[in-house]
């Protein structure tokens, strides 16, 4: 992984404090420094912008700097520095998001592990040199813990990806778009018929009336600069942390490499990306249509039995009254009496519902019968499917919904079926987890081509059997380009030196799961 703490350890020596021009928004706010809390002073910054305007913002810092002293070439000079500095992170942010582990172990970390590198980040980007210091917070609405931490830190990743894409920009000036900050792009000077504020060096014989601008043209011009340079370092002073972390692990970090280290990359990047899609809280949606609020309209407020919520302190959702007396006649049963609803996706009566609609194991497990209160085993994989199957797939499916303890049936040239069972309880739950995909979501290849590589391994020497004939069976059960795809993941396998995708992936799970056991209880 690439490194940034080489070229940047200096920023954190620097001390700018006597470059800035006075702290004016933290005081009009009430900000407390941030060397004293970072936290309290993001959360303080946070809720201030929530209430205030970029206009607001212009309008107090122009008491002390406005037009008037603001010549082209020093502009033109803060441009040039702007785009030397996005030059040098665009170089890093490259190294660090196409090194293929950063985004892995980013995501891995616990929450209070991510938080400290952003503070980090927003420590080492108040001592950037820039006209207002830690003030910069002010002009970067978007740079917040809570907004970066969204997705379960992939709202970081988006932002660094963002940033790359502008420091890359071959368009000058290259700023980070921001609509709030934008607002203020050409006021007039709300202050300019009234006496500068002098202090007591200015000399008394100046006009301060001419000193002003009616202007803050310029003004919006360098603080957009500034808000850049504050971004910049904030990335670079994030990443610095992260790095350091990476070199010299603390507990946090020492359990996700370790982690890492100990498998193929499957289970961890699988992990990762599913840690993206988890939901913060349930959804809401109609009992009796399925619409959440966002289907209908923007800011739409669904309706509650009233009974349910008096009496068992439970909400049951309707968007309409059309649809709550529509769904009266299912509802009816428990009203008031039980806490009873269909368990949509994503609600509190689905037990995934942190798991996104897109994810296809999550849909899988939803589907999947229960008995006793607990998912079967048997049933993995032997769902509706979402889609149109073909023919020879249907009939697959019907052979497995007759045959539950069977998981694949294999054909020979003359049409006779060979029943394949894996004896591993860990592989087996993970070759039907895949089988499911492939046979419930025809779009999704990789649980066809999991299946059809882990076939061929352990089936092709099989009497009746060969490589040939089951290629043809897939692509005869999943699409024609079957074959095609079955045989770049065996390339990369062999590439990799590893074994097939299923294998890998049961040996990866082990670290978590132990020996599998456990499901005989299933």
């Amino acid at each position: 992984m690439a490194s940034t703490t080489e070229d940047y350890t200096t920023i954190d020596k620097i001390d700018r404090e006597e470059l800035l021009l006075p702290p004016l928004l933290s005081k009009k706010f009430n900000i407390t420094d941030v060397k004293q809390d970072v936290l309290k002073w993001d959360q303080e910054w946070e809720a201030a912008l929530a209430s205030s305007t970029a206009a607001d913002l212009l309008k107090e810092i122009s008491r002390f700097l406005d037009d008037s002293i603001l010549i082209p070439s020093a502009i033109e000079f803060f441009h040039q520095d702007l785009r030397t500095i996005q030059g040098r992170v665009a170089e890093i942010l490259r190294n660090q998001l196409n090194d293929g582990f950063f985004d892995t172990i980013w995501l891995l970390l616990s929450v209070a592990e991510k938080r400290r590198h952003i503070l980090e980040g927003l420590k080492g980007a108040c001592k950037a040199p820039t006209f207002w210091g830690q003030d910069c917070r002010a002009f970067c609405p978007e740079v917040t813990v809570s907004n970066l931490l969204t997705q379960s830190g992939k709202g970081f990743i988006d932002f660094l990806t963002h940033v790359l894409e502008i420091s890359e920009s071959p368009i000058a000036p290259a700023f980070l778009p921001n609509s709030w900050w934008e607002q203020a792009s050409n006021l007039p000077n709300p202050w300019w018929e009234q006496p500068s504020e002098q202090s007591s060096e200015q000399p008394s014989e100046i006009s301060p009336q001419r000193q002003r601008s009616q202007s803050t043209k310029l003004l919006f011009e360098v603080a957009t600069i500034n808000r850049n340079k504050f971004v910049v370092y904030f990335v670079l002073s994030s990443l610095m942390s992260f790095s350091r972390d990476v070199t010299n692990p603390g507990e946090g970090m020492k359990k996700v490499l370790d982690f890492m280290e100990g498998t193929k990359g499957y289970v961890t990047q699988a992990i990762a990306e599913v840690k993206t899609t988890l939901r913060d809280k349930p959804i809401i949606r109609c009992e009796n249509c399925t619409k959440t609020p966002e289907d209908i309209a923007q800011g739409v407020r669904f309706m509650v039995c009233s009974v349910c919520k008096t009496k068992l302190k439970f909400e049951v959702n309707y968007c309409s009254q059309s649809c709550q007396k529509e769904h009266w006649s299912v509802h009816k049963k428990a009203c008031g009496k039980k806490k009873v609803t269909r368990g949509l996706s994503g609600t509190k009566g689905d037990s995934l519902w942190a798991y996104s609609d897109t994810n296809p194991v999550a849909n899988l497990l939803r589907n999947i019968a229960k008995k006793n209160g607990r998912f079967s085993l048997r049933d993995i994989g032997v769902n509706p499917c979402k889609g149109k199957r073909s023919p020879a797939a249907d009939r697959q499916a019907e052979m497995l919904e007759a045959d539950k303890d069977a998981d694949y049936f294999l054909f020979t040239a003359s049409g006779k079926p060979v029943r394949f069972v894996i004896d591993d309880l860990g592989a087996k739950v993970i070759f039907r987890i895949n089988r499911g995909i492939a046979m419930t979501q025809p779009t999704d290849t990789t649980g066809v081509r999991a299946v059809g590589e882990y076939m061929i391994k352990l089936m092709s020497k099989h009497p009746g059997l060969s490589r040939d004939i089951i290629l043809k069976q897939l692509c005869a059960e999943y699409g024609d380009d079957t074959a095609k795809r079955i045989a770049e993941l065996e390339r990369g396998s062999r590439q990799e030196e590893m074994g097939t995708f299923i294998d890998n992936w049961l040996k990866d799970c082990s670290r978590l799961f132990g020996n599998f056991s456990w499901l005989t209880l299933l």
